[in-house]
């Protein structure tokens, strides 16, 4: 589940003008050169590279199948736009998919395109990735204007080192005959807070015996990436703005106590023994009735008619519509309403590529036509400010069936219309992306709160034991 994090910082401004895209790419010394454009035509009037004229390869990795899927679908586009330039894709599955494509890219394989890393590659983005700056500026593109606060995902301090593409809006998706099994009317999803929400899943939450039959709500993170994301709403970071560790933070204690509770106590969650034992999922534990509510996102809901055909959406559940989508709650009543954590998927051009300008070409489209071209195929909700949502809702409605021909599903436009909500605004951790060593820093925390929630030490004790090793960090690395 993908998943599909605002980074707000005073330190940058967004640009106030709009600048119109041009067809130049720029090589990384920062000389533009005109894209290479074909000097004839074929039988059906497609542009052919002259005789002269190279033809370039690049190589794309990634860790998604769906990835390849999308490029079969879009691909054959791109070839008109610019046969001088192939595009191969390279799919690396298996849990240690990021570890090859990190050690392709450290290695200087024949990398061009790669799916970025999330929030592990501060430290080491200058030395895997490409800065865009200068050729994002020369094509004539505001990358904040373009894609918003969701383009500091790929960005550390001003330096951009890729470019987002596909959003994981956070969500609460939830079971409606849960909610009247067990005599609870909906929540008003404008006013909830956190509180209120781990009360509702406390009310959900159904036993036989000491068995728990139906959990009141989920984390699709179910580790300890839950309870980051919980803090996150609380404007709690890993670093201060002057770089200093901030795990001793009230507000990460507050939601590592939350949690811990709804997991230990209440039972309302399962915990990662719990859904190891029962290969529960999130999302579709919610569709078969097992959870009544899972924070997730919301773009899972883009996919309901595959998953009814593959039937892990009950047939009845779906005529009912008893599958719906809650706003995320506030961290308490005096935060902003509407705010979302997200995952945000990047590609990057790899530094050691042979061919950096037909790369910057190929990842311009690929991250902003090239994904609404392939809505009816993979939907995926783009991190492009500009896209059509009109034409996306209506392409979305489309799958591919078993036959690879595109099948019309049922009419989900208003839940669609919900996972889009242009009123609902991302918030990202506002500090780390501008100190590399606040990497590290993650990497001492997760560490103790795995201990938390395997029952192998008390939250306080690793929150204090996190914050100590942190700040061995920042002396080392501040300088």
């Amino acid at each position: 589940m993908s998943v599909f994090l605002k980074r707000i910082t005073s330190i940058l401004l967004v640009s106030a003008f709009v600048l119109l895209l041009s067809a130049c790419a720029t090589n990384n010394a920062g000389n533009t050169e005109p894209s290479k454009q074909a000097n004839g035509k074929d039988s059906n009037g497609t542009d052919t590279p002259s005789k002269d004229q190279e033809r370039v390869t690049l190589h794309f990795y990634t860790v998604s199948d769906y990835d390849k899927m999308e490029y079969d679908a879009i691909i054959p586009e791109w070839n008109k736009l610019h046969p001088d330039i192939e595009v191969k894709i390279v799919v690396l599955t298996g849990a240690d998919g990021w570890d090859k494509i990190r050690t392709a890219l450290a290695g200087g394989e024949k990398i061009d395109i790669a799916m970025m890393e999330r929030d592990m590659f501060y430290d080491k983005a200058d030395k895997m990735y490409l800065r865009l700056n200068d050729s994002l500026e020369q094509a004539g593109m505001n990358y904040l204007y373009e894609f918003g606060e969701y383009g500091r995902a790929t960005m550390v301090g001003d330096d951009i080192y890729g470019i987002a593409k596909i959003l994981s809006p956070s969500g609460v998706i939830y079971n409606k005959k849960v909610f009247d099994q067990a005599g609870v009317q909906l929540p008003d999803d404008n006013t909830w807070t956190y509180a209120d929400y781990f009360d509702v899943i406390k009310q959900l939450t159904q036993k036989d015996g000491k068995r728990v039959s139906v959990y009141g709500g989920m984390h699709w993170q179910y580790n300890y990436a839950g309870i980051l994301d919980l803090a996150t709403y609380g404007g709690w970071d890993v670093v201060t703005e002057d770089g200093k560790p901030n795990i001793d933070s009230p507000i990460l204690k507050s939601a590592a106590e939350m949690y811990h509770k709804a997991l230990f106590i209440d039972q309302s969650m399962p915990t990662d023994a719990d859904i190891q034992a029962t290969s529960l999922s999130a999302v579709y534990g919610v569709f078969g009735g097992q959870i009544g509510t899972t924070l997730a996102a919301s773009n899972n809901l883009l996919a309901m008619d595959e998953f009814r055909v593959g039937g892990q959406l009950p047939e009845e559940a779906d005529e009912n519509d008893w599958i719906g989508l809650l706003k995320m709650p506030r961290w308490d009543q005096n935060s902003p309403a509407n705010q979302i954590t997200t995952i945000v998927t990047s590609y990057s051009i790899a530094r050691a590529s042979e061919h950096p300008e037909e790369a910057f070409e190929f990842l311009k489209w690929y991250t902003t036509k090239g994904l609404e071209l392939s809505a009816k195929v993979a939907h995926r909700i783009p991190a492009w400010k500009h896209a059509n949502r009109e034409q996306l809702v209506k392409d979305w409605r489309y799958y591919p069936g078993k036959d690879g021909q595109l099948v019309e599903g049922k009419a989900r436009d208003e839940l669609y219309a919900k996972a889009l909500d242009p009123s609902l605004v991302a918030i990202f951790p506002k500090y780390r992306s501008l100190y590399p060593y606040s990497a590290l820093m993650l990497q001492e925390l997760r560490k103790e709160l795995t201990l938390v929630l395997a029952g192998e030490k008390e939250i306080e004790k690793a929150l204090n034991d996190a914050q100590k090793a942190a700040e061995a960090i920042y002396e080392r690395e501040k300088q």
